[in-house]
């Protein structure tokens, strides 16, 4: 005979604050039998959390139109570093990671431009390519 699932439904916005606010499951399960004398196992919060659409990470930034047109404006126009681009997002108050910026500029197709001396250090190792057209 199965376990008579437990209802959590009333317990939910708190279950899904403290989760928000860093505190692991174990420790909800244990708050949870604390304050309300309610038994569930540590797997129990993570599958409803999981139920619920609850993550730790917030995987909007893939979607978000407004974040990916101010990438492409401090890419393109200020010419801004990852690391400059990343302390400007997140004082707009967006939660983001220097891999997942380079990930979105990589899908938006703004690829890292050499430095200079890049560049320089390059042509040098590459042998020039004669050319037959008259230089006008």
């Amino acid at each position: 005979m199965p376990r008579q699932q437990i209802n959590l439904e009333p317990y939910r916005d708190e279950i899904v604050a403290l989760f928000q606010h860093g505190i692991s499951s174990d420790s909800i399960s244990r708050t949870l039998e604390s304050r309300y004398n309610i038994q569930v196992r540590e797997r129990t919060v993570q599958s409803r959390l999981r139920k619920w659409g609850i993550r730790k990470r917030h995987r909007t930034t893939t979607a978000d139109e407004v974040l990916h047109a101010r990438i492409k404006l401090l890419f393109v126009q200020d010419k801004l570093t990852d690391k400059a681009m990343l302390k400007l997002l997140r004082q707009d108050g967006y939660d983001i990671s220097e891999r997942t910026l380079r990930r979105l500029r990589f899908q938006l197709g703004l690829h890292a431009r050499a430095s200079v001396e890049e560049q320089e250090q390059a042509s040098e190792r590459t042998p020039a390519i004669a050319d037959d057209r008259p230089v006008s």
